[in-house]
């Protein structure tokens, strides 16, 4: 029988869409090349699935690919990647000239904020544009169509969109999004001829990216998508995968090949955890069974909460032989959770991967560039001199800048008495009528520390002032980085923190002084003569360590079955989390488009549908235990109300028991740490009494 040209494989989670993904691989790897495209970040952990299921040799026929990373090929083979393209505050930067460009025919936006967040806004409306293949000449006929105050808005985001497209792929190169690139390229590069192409792991596909797929169907021997339903169901978990169902269907017909439709039925629950994920949503019925497998846990607060999930992987890995890659924390709202998780788990000596985006304005190396700029736009004042002094890339040690700053604050040190050319004279002891030899050393150390301060910012504030154009300027703050020596003293923090184990910070850490210098060139080739600003950029790691428990978002998650999962900050105003801010397009807006043919990315309810969908995912995961935690108070004592998912989970198991937090804190003594700090603060104690 001929296969298919594209294969849909539909089924609800856990009925095996991706290992037989894996089996099709590993046969038809035998005659012609595979590639797998998932979700940015689940490609490390699919390509580790893949080498453990295939074998080793699975390398030489196949590979799992992110559509970014396969833009990265494509264009490496095609020369698309000389222009390179723009991160998000060169975006912001071809934005604000795109706004100057078309200031003067504009209406609604025709005295546009300058700030960033409204630039941001613009960049974001502009990103989705061109995901859902809208062009400005589309917009620009729909607010013709329409009248008000709607019609003049969406004419001058048409203008605003022209022109920011124009910039992307102007005089300076060809700075598009990746995308884009390459869906122009990847006929010419001939990188999936002949190819089985499968695409596994997305909740939806922009127009964009079923343009890719269209490609793909022209050039491959095989496309075979997975998505996650059941025939004809109404649920709403599902809509939007049928949706994809029947817009890929059309899609195949459009591109004349056969499209194939194969629905995977699931297996009867065999135990509380099965029946969760088949009733969950939509299910009436009651499991009246033990239901050791669901544990749910009230909290007095975030904190306990954490702490309490530490103990409970120490549990599992002691007393039930886990490992802790077989242990996974999932929340929705885990920026909120970050630094409490990293602050508990490495108290309770947990090897754990935070799969987030962290901000590089959060990093000292920004905080040194930043603190250095105002500090001499502000005069040299104590608070901008030790915000970069402090950050530990300034070229003194913690311990010689805490004799500075002791130096600084007895004498009043500040303003132009940080730059001139003679030394500092007062006594590091306050008023004396004379100096001792230790005094006079100490004077001589300190006179030591604020030059080798004071010289390269002497030289960067000259500098700054000699070059008029953004390129001159910048030269001159590369120059400033290279006095310090900040790239050797990265990569001395690199290396401290890798001895540490400390690796995920290590992996971002490694990444910074090549994303600074990147931004810099951006900023010169897109600024030429105009003032320099910094905005925000994203460090990303991906895991440096096998034997970790995995913490991500919800939306992040990698919806992989694991042995354990914990989900945190089960709380009402939490999860699902609601849409309010539609951007610079209200919802009104995008209705009006949708009626006049113009999709745009899910909004409104779809995009709640997407939400529940991937809650769903995230309670279908664990294949031995499900642990639902909440705090019952935030941090300023405010009540918080859990969940509906707990009153669903009660619902449905009519045996499963809510455990509630005892005054004695047992849980802290499963980890040296907690166990010394909690029987410290037993004043009289026998520790006490040990160390009296």
């Amino acid at each position: 029988m001929a296969m298919s040209r594209m294969q849909l494989l539909i089924g609800r989670a856990n009925t095996g869409k991706t290992r037989l993904i894996f089996e099709q691989i590993r046969e038809r790897g035998k005659e012609r090349k595979q590639i797998l495209l998932v979700p940015e970040h689940v490609s490390h952990q699919t390509e580790v699935e893949l080498v453990r299921f295939c074998g080793a040799s699975a390398s030489r026929y196949a590979e799992v690919l992110s559509p970014r990373l396969l833009a990265n090929r494509v264009l490496a083979l095609t020369g698309g990647l000389i222009d390179g393209t723009l991160d998000a505050g060169g975006k912001l930067l071809m934005m604000q000239l795109a706004l100057q460009e078309t200031a003067s025919v504009l209406k609604v936006y025709a005295r546009p904020s300058r700030k960033a967040s409204f630039l941001a806004e613009l960049v974001a409306l502009c990103d989705e544009l061109q995901s859902c293949a809208v062009l400005p000449e589309t917009l620009g006929d729909a607010s013709q169509i329409l009248e008000g105050m709607s019609g003049e808005k969406l004419r001058d985001l048409s203008l605003i969109y022209a022109a920011y497209l124009a910039q992307l792929h102007g005089k300076n190169g060809d700075r598009r999004d990746l995308i884009t690139k390459l869906l122009e390229k990847l006929e010419q590069s001939a990188y999936a001829d002949g190819a089985d192409i499968y695409l596994d792991g997305f909740s939806y596909f922009t127009a964009q990216e079923e343009t890719l797929i269209s490609i793909l169907l022209q050039m491959g021997e095989s496309v075979t998508v997975s998505l996650l339903g059941e025939c004809d169901s109404d649920l709403e978990i599902f809509r939007q995968s049928l949706r994809t169902r029947d817009r890929l269907i059309r899609l195949s017909a459009r591109s004349s090949v056969d499209c194939k439709v194969e629905y995977i039925d699931s297996e009867k629950p065999q135990n509380s955890l099965g029946y969760l994920e088949a009733n969950f949503f939509g299910g009436h019925g009651k499991w009246e069974n033990d239901c050791p497998e669901v544990r749910l846990h009230r909290a007095s607060g975030m904190f306990s909460e954490v702490e309490f999930v530490a103990s409970d992987i120490l549990r599992l890995v002691r007393e039930h032989g886990c490992r802790f890659r077989d242990i996974a924390v999932v929340a929705r709202n885990i920026d909120d959770y970050a630094a409490t998780i990293e602050n508990v788990f490495e108290r309770y000596s947990i090897p754990f991967y935070l799969s987030r985006r962290s901000d590089i304005l959060e990093k000292p190396v920004i905080s040194l560039i930043a603190g250095v700029l105002d500090s001499i736009a502000g005069g040299y004042e104590y608070e901008d001199m030790f915000r970069w002094l402090k950050t530990g890339l300034a070229g003194l040690s913690d311990e010689e800048c805490d004799i500075l700053e002791n130096y600084v604050i007895l004498w009043d040190i500040h303003g132009s008495m940080w730059v001139r050319e003679d030394d500092w004279s007062a006594n590091p002891d306050g008023w004396s009528e004379g100096f001792s030899e230790d005094q006079m050393a100490a004077l001589a150390r300190i006179n030591i520390l604020r030059e080798r301060v004071s010289a390269p910012l002497r030289r960067f504030a000259r500098g700054l002032k000699e070059e008029e154009g953004a390129t001159g300027k910048l030269k001159v703050l590369w120059r400033f980085l290279e006095d310090i020596g900040l790239a050797a003293q990265l990569s001395e923090r690199t290396d401290q923190l890798e001895q540490l184990g400390d690796l995920q910070r290590a992996g971002e850490y490694s990444q910074l002084w090549e994303l600074l210098c990147r931004v810099m060139d951006q900023f010169a080739q897109t600024l030429g003569d105009m003032p320099i600003d910094h905005e925000e950029y994203d460090v990303g790691t991906i895991p440096v360590s096998l034997d970790q428990v995995q913490i991500s978002q919800i939306t992040r998650n990698e919806r992989r079955q694991t042995g354990c999962l914990f989900l945190i900050g089960c709380n009402d105003h939490v999860l699902p989390a609601i849409q309010t801010n539609t951007g610079l397009l209200n919802r009104e807006d995008r209705s009006l488009l949708s009626n006049h043919g113009i999709e745009l990315a899910p909004s409104g309810l779809d995009l709640l549908d997407i939400e529940l969908q991937n809650l769903y995912a995230t309670l279908a995961q664990p294949k031995e235990g499900l642990h639902i935690s909440w705090p019952i108070a935030d941090l300023g004592g405010n009540p918080l109300r859990p969940s509906f998912v707990v009153g669903r989970i009660r619902s449905l198991l009519e045996q499963v028991e809510v455990s509630t937090e005892h005054s004695d804190h047992a849980y802290r003594l499963s980890a040296v740490v907690p166990a010394l700090e909690m029987a410290g603060s037993d004043r009289g104690g026998s520790l006490w009494e040990y160390f009296a």
